[in-house]
């Protein structure tokens, strides 16, 4: 009987301390906090957020929109909406969060210079599409230079947009066939190259993933030449740690050869709801899927690896249950140090309070 209420004791110590860690890791981890207004001014309580285990937040600085797209911050290369930047930065209380500017890659619909769009096939047509041409030397300067003015504001990070990407029926301008040429000696030739498995199209595809990788290192290193302490973030979709060679033909991103760029954080988009309704899942299925996403993102990202949580339901905008979000946020590795909360507005706070159990 004694050995009995010995096992019986040592059982529940076991799991009061497997709890301690978990509430422990919870909070050690640091919280980061993703807003999709631009209209954050006067609005942030910075020590409540502070206590909470808030450490970054992330400001929207552009606006994609073909008749009223623009950015948000003062530059040479876009229209500016309004200088919203500036003035949150104003402002804003560095000594209690890191400011991180959301800007976005390379999808400028608003832009009238077509000469520096990109082309995709489409229904068998080769059509422009307003995204700048990652292998157009004018585009890429251009991007290079708006990326360094937003570096030279007083901020912490930039988070590229998850549109930094070349699909897999992009790349077709001029110079896009151009470099596809030069790189293989052969001429391009759509069809082949648009084909799955063939010669053309696994050349085409790195090319077009050693071009992105160029210029995302182009953009990190001109940011820091600006501000050497300047942190560069990229938003990742939740395939790309699982399904490499599919993240390499849908996206031409490869999660090893992006970290070689000289990336900072890798914001891997792990939205539950999201995979859910699109692998068509069960609840239990999703979560074992949720947690070899992130699992094998650790296992290559190591302490770059941020994790966003869908905080809202994508089709109808509410909330999702904090009983919902904890459940995956126990499905995560506690070596993994940073959490993003996504789309956040300033009257969740409580909610998200509760979330990640931070007492007042």
């Amino acid at each position: 009987m004694w050995r009995l209420r010995k096992n019986t004791v040592l059982a529940i110590g076991i799991l009061f301390c497997s709890l301690f860690i978990f509430f422990l890791n919870t909070f050690a981890r640091s919280v980061e906090v993703q807003f999709h207004t631009t209209h954050l001014h006067d609005k942030l309580d910075y020590t409540r957020l502070e206590r909470m285990g808030v450490r970054k937040i992330i400001y929207r600085v552009f606006q994609d929109n073909i008749r009223d797209g623009g950015v948000y911050f003062k530059n040479t290369q876009f229209k500016i909406l309004n200088p919203y930047l500036e003035q949150l930065i104003a402002e804003f209380d560095f000594g209690k969060l890191e400011l991180c500017a959301w800007m976005v890659g390379r999808k400028f619909k608003w832009i009238a210079n077509t000469l520096l769009f990109d082309y995709h096939y489409k229904n068998g047509d080769r059509q422009l599409v307003p995204k700048l041409d990652l292998f157009n030397p004018d585009a890429i300067q251009k991007i290079i230079t708006v990326y360094k003015e937003l570096a030279s504001h007083k901020i912490d990070c930039i988070l590229i947009q998850d549109d930094f990407t070349l699909r897999y029926n992009e790349g077709f301008s001029n110079w896009g066939k151009a470099q596809f040429a030069i790189a293989t000696k052969v001429p391009a030739r759509e069809n082949l190259m648009m084909a799955a498995n063939t010669l053309y199209s696994l050349n085409w595809k790195r090319v077009k993933i050693n071009q992105l990788n160029k210029v995302l290192k182009l953009i990190i290193e001109n940011c820091k030449k600006v501000n050497s302490a300047l942190k560069v973030g990229i938003n990742i979709y939740y395939e790309t740690p699982i399904q490499v060679e599919d993240a390499e033909a849908w996206y031409s991103h490869n999660l090893r050869e992006i970290l070689n760029t000289g990336i900072d954080y890798i914001y891997l988009m792990s939205y539950h709801r999201q995979i859910k309704k699109e692998m068509r899942l069960s609840e239990s299925r999703n979560r074992m899927l949720f947690k070899q996403i992130v699992d094998r993102a650790y296992d290559i990202c190591k302490e770059k690896l941020i994790v966003k949580i869908q905080i809202r339901d994508w089709e109808t905008g509410r909330r999702i249950p904090a009983s919902e979000i904890k459940a995956y946020l126990s499905l995560i590795p506690t070596e993994v140090e940073r959490i993003c909360f996504t789309p956040v507005k300033v009257g969740d706070f409580d909610y998200l309070k509760d979330i990640i159990m931070v007492k007042k």
